[in-house]
């Protein structure tokens, strides 16, 4: 039926009128897509709408910033092993619901918390020096998952032209490129088995500092492509 009514429109007009949406909620892109054919191919080839940011940021049209990456980037969790929180064999409860319950977390699934993407949450994570790089991250609190040993709220995002960014060059900063590499898992958002760990390379806020047993306060990594996941504790992060 709706295929039907909006026939009598040009692609541009459909395009103008899907610009509209208010850009805050990316639902509305999510819901559009699945209207018919012909809303879901718009939607792909003008994959900006997906993600409400100023026209001026570029998101290159290739395989690391499809539609499908953009959106999962909005609405999934990076889950446990992403975040860094544990490592593959970091799963050491015998009992079988809390082993299920463990690996279902492990892996990226629907989030919890606001749907939405912001560069001011991402500019309070980066350190000083990085601020002009184009971050966004989930809005707080992310998505929480309780742990026998505290809280942790976990989060996505994605930075703009990462390749341009002082972050991309503090990674690839010398003989310290390889060090800051980590395992985990790869990335939860496109097909890169590379991540880097950014609190090791300086690349966020010093005061977020340690706990007592020297879990980082906050933690964050990223994959070539920009993709961030990470997790904050139970200390609020803007504190």
């Amino acid at each position: 039926m709706a295929e039907a009514l909006f026939s009598y429109l040009s692609d541009d007009i459909l395009v103008s009128i899907f610009s509209k949406l208010d850009g805050s909620d990316p639902r509305h892109r999510a819901v559009l897509s699945s209207v018919c054919t012909r809303f879901c191919s718009l939607l792909r080839q003008h994959h900006r709408l997906l993600l409400p940011l100023p026209p001026s940021h570029h998101f290159p049209n290739d395989s690391t910033n499809t539609p499908e990456i953009l959106l999962k980037l909005h609405f999934c969790c990076p889950g446990l092993l992403h975040a860094g929180v544990v490592s593959e064999s970091g799963f050491g409860s015998e009992d079988p619901i809390g082993k299920r319950r463990k690996l279902c977390n492990q892996k990226e699934h629907l989030a919890s918390g606001v749907w939405s993407l912001s560069r001011e949450q991402g500019s309070k994570l980066l350190a000083r020096q990085f601020r002009d790089d184009c971050l966004y991250i989930c809005d707080w609190p992310g998505c929480l998952h309780l742990e026998e040993k505290r809280k942790y709220r976990l989060f996505r995002g994605v930075f703009v032209d990462f390749k341009e960014t002082r972050v991309w060059k503090a990674l690839n900063d010398g003989k310290n490129k390889v060090k800051r590499k980590v395992d985990v898992g790869g990335c939860a958002f496109c097909k890169s088995e590379e991540s880097w760990d950014l609190h090791s390379a300086f690349c966020l806020r010093r005061v977020f500092g340690f706990h007592d047993d020297g879990e980082p306060v906050v933690r964050a990594f990223v994959c070539e492509n920009g993709h961030v996941s990470g997790a904050w504790t139970d200390v609020p992060m803007y504190s």
